[in-house]
Order: C-alpha cells, then structure tokens, then sequence
C-alpha cells in the first residue's frame, strides 16, 4: 500500500472513530467508548492503553519508531487517539488522567510533524486544541516548548506570543529562550500583513516584540 493511501485509511478510521465515541459519550456508554479507542489503538498503533498507562511517551516513541513504514501515521493515530481518551477522563472528572492523556496526545502531533512535515495540517490543528486544554496546567519545560511552536505552525500568532512569554517568565528570561523568540518574531516579519493580522499580531506588536526582547538581552 502506498503512503497516500495508508495515510487516507488512517485518516477515515479515525473520522469514523472520532464520531462513535463522541455518541457513546453522549449517551454515557463510556466502557464502550474506552473500548473502541483501544481496539483502533491495537490495530493502528501496535499498542494498547495499558502499555500506555504505564510507559512514558518516550517510551512509547521507541515502540513506535521500531517500525520502519509509516512512523509519522501512527503518531497521527496516537495523538488523535490520545485526545479522544482525555475527553473521556474530562467526562468522568478525573484531572490527573484527562493531563496525561492530554500530554500525550500534544507529543504524538508533534512527533508525528517532526516525522513528516507535510502531513495534513487538521492533525496540527487537533494539536492546538489539546494545547488549549492544557495550557491552564503546569507543564515541563519541553511541553511548554512545544505548545509555542504548534501554535506558531498553526498560525495563532497571538498564542504563540503569549507562550513565550509565560516561558521566559518560568526561566527567569533564560538567555536561549530570548534568542529563539527573537528567531519567532524575525520568521513572523517574512510573512504578509495580512497574515500576521490574521493571526492576531499585527506587524506593530511584532517590531515591538523583537526591541521588548533585546531589551532584555540588554541590546
């Protein structure tokens, strides 16, 4: 089977997927849900939930990339998955889990990006989605790191920003995180205005961005 049509396979069974949780959700048939998750998880991942209660995503990422066909459509299928079984834990009010779920499903995106950057760009806009759940939480540094960069791929410039800056706050303005926001702004100045207002920071903010940084380089 060729990329193009193992990747549309993918995409179909998690659509479909996608929907018969949500309706065994809505009617509170979550075993049901649970299971449907973990069946698409066996059979498009070659995992199970269990190994992924257990297993950090690091982890998870070596099972994965054991395979040397179609790495990036399985971290797809991962994250996509992932989100669906933190919706779940957000159902049934358990915080701790909906994060890890959560966390997980934010670094299957991102791996699956990392893997193929032209995958189709709803999976990074899934992505932005747990993002949002899970920026009311704190996370690792790395987590953090990567929310910045979903949303700047996303072209939620405005979020991206605000990341930053809740970065620099969390490292006391480490000196590397300064540089790479000034990098942010300076890809955001090679894009249109109508882009950039679009996403929600205009030209302006960013030439303001770029002198608020060096000021705190002490340029």
């Amino acid at each position: 089977m060729i990329k193009n049509d193992y990747m549309k396979e993918i995409e179909n069974t998690l659509t479909l997927t996608n929907e018969e949780v949500r309706k065994d959700i809505v009617k509170g048939d979550i075993g049901e849900a649970k299971e449907k998750i973990n069946k698409k998880l066996k059979a498009l991942v070659g995992i199970d939930i269990g190994t992924i209660d257990i297993f950090s995503f690091s982890s998870i990422e070596s099972f994965i990339g054991k395979e040397t066909h179609y790495n990036a459509e399985k971290f797809i299928a991962f994250g996509s998955l992932m989100k669906l079984q933190g919706l779940i834990s957000d159902k049934e009010n358990n915080e701790s889990a909906k994060i890890q779920y959560y966390e997980k499903s934010l670094e299957g995106f991102y791996k699956a990006y990392i893997e193929d950057d032209e995958i189709n760009e709803k999976y990074l806009y899934e992505a932005t989605e747990v993002a949002d759940e899970l920026i009311n939480y704190e996370l690792s540094l790395d987590l953090d790191k990567k929310i910045f960069r979903i949303y700047e791929l996303t072209n939620k410039f405005d979020r991206a920003e605000d990341t930053l800056f809740y970065i620099l706050r969390k490292t006391d303005n480490d000196g590397s995180i300064i540089l790479e926001g000034i990098k942010f702004y300076n890809r955001l100045k090679e894009k249109d205005y109508d882009e950039l207002a679009e996403g929600n920071l205009p030209i302006e903010e960013v030439k303001d961005g770029i002198l608020e940084l060096e000021r705190r380089l002490g340029l």
